[in-house]
């Protein structure tokens, strides 16, 4: 009766929390420029999952849906467990995090890369979460699987589809079916306290060199020097603003941008290393190698080979 009553006070009290990040959502929600929004099809897949034990560091935005078995998963602190009875969705964002499926496991895995480079947006809110999907959601994710583009793609092919050749007629049904798809997995996920958007930021300095940093394309040269002057600051005020109002550095900014383009690089097996190293302003592969696994725990030729997941 105990372990009831404690089961329902957590269960409470971690709704009262996604309702309060929820809130704080709507109270710092913002307009913002979204002409340049991507939306990319990485996967759509069925079968067992690529990695079913260990840790991996996605690079894009997860969508799992059990067929077969269980799957426990940890991001960031959040646990969760889920078993294929349950109907459930599990969603996690890009980042490292720790899976592990039964060995019977099959699985609907669905990564989206999502990228806007105008504007800065990115995922807030819970890193990882679980839910039973609307009848809205379960549609689209239908439609989408069910374009016809489908019919001529190998379920090789089906774990990364960058590169498969269409026509322009299939390739704009997977993008319109793609578009309503992440639409209504969006409004489900807002309601569990995950959320993709522009982050508030309250000093206008901050805000400008933000903004100016968000729109530089990563292969352009940074200037530390230059962005502070452009807002009438010293790199130490600057930096100082930075750590107060998001808890980073724009060195440390720009750093995490050309982590994400140098990992969706590098998934894609087309570009070189040293092509992506090149990319990114280095002379010497090694410097590369040094820096990625400075940031990424591991060399780039590792991250290639291993498997993407789920």
């Amino acid at each position: 009766m105990l372990s009831n009553l404690l089961i329902d006070t957590l269960t409470r009290f971690t709704d009262l929390i996604k309702k309060l990040i929820i809130m704080c959502m709507d109270a710092k929600k913002l307009e913002a420029d979204w002409q340049s929004l991507h939306v990319v099809l990485d996967r759509c897949y069925e079968g067992p999952p690529a990695g079913k034990c260990g840790t991996f560091t996605g690079t894009v935005l997860t969508i799992c849906q059990l067929l077969e078995g269980w799957v426990v998963m940890e991001k960031e602190g959040v646990r969760l467990e889920s078993r294929c009875d349950n109907n459930e969705w599990i969603v996690c964002i890009p980042g490292e995090r720790y899976q592990e499926f039964s060995d019977a496991s099959r699985i609907i895995s669905v990564h989206l890369a999502i990228r806007n480079p105008g504007n800065g947006a990115e995922w807030r809110g819970i890193p990882i979460v679980k839910f039973t999907p609307s009848e809205a959601c379960r549609n689209a994710l239908t439609r989408l699987r069910e374009s016809r583009a489908f019919e001529q793609i190998t379920q090789e092919q089906s774990l990364s589809i960058f590169g498969v050749v269409m026509t322009l007629d299939h390739a704009i049904e997977i993008q319109e079916n793609l578009l309503g798809f992440f639409r209504q997995l969006l409004c489900q996920l807002r309601q569990h306290g995950m959320c993709f958007e522009v982050p508030f930021i309250h000093e206008e300095r901050v805000r400008r060199s933000h903004k100016y940093l968000a729109g530089l394309d990563v292969r352009e040269s940074f200037s530390r020097e230059q962005i502070a002057c452009s807002v009438g600051l010293t790199p130490g005020q600057l930096d100082r603003l930075w750590r107060s109002e998001m808890g980073i550095t724009p060195r440390q900014y720009w750093n995490r941008k050309r982590i994400a383009y140098a990992c969706e690089q590098l998934r894609r097996y087309e570009p070189s290393i040293k092509s992506v190293a090149s990319d990114l302003g280095f002379r010497h592969l090694s410097q590369f190698s040094n820096w990625f696994c400075k940031y990424q725990g591991e060399s780039p030729r590792t991250f290639r080979n291993r498997p993407q997941s789920p």
